[in-house]
């Protein structure tokens, strides 16, 4: 019995630390937010593992913003978009 405990320990402990290293060296994921309040969010919860775009800057104000082709194309290129929602971005309906 301990010698089954011991060798699905090591294994997992292999299995753990093999998947970290892949992931140390995986590219950032692309993250497009709406605004600054949710791109630092995003940049505290994910640091070096993302890349952050953000839609509005800090000088902006999302309710009045109209949307660049370079807004378009960040999100379309984008692997996660983050938005506020409750129709606080009426610029998004036309970027999506």
């Amino acid at each position: 019995m301990l010698k089954s405990f011991r060798a699905a320990l090591a294994l997992s402990v292999i299995t753990f630390t093999a998947l970290g290293a892949s992931s140390a060296f995986a590219a950032p994921l692309k993250v497009v937010a709406s605004f600054t309040v949710i791109a630092d969010f995003a940049k505290n919860v994910g640091g070096d593992r993302v890349s952050i775009t953000t839609i509005v800057g800090p000088d902006g104000d999302a309710h009045v913003y109209e949307p660049s082709p370079a807004d378009a194309v960040a999100m379309a290129g984008a692997d996660v978009v983050l938005v506020n929602g409750l129709q606080f971005e009426g610029y998004l309906q036309r970027l999506v």
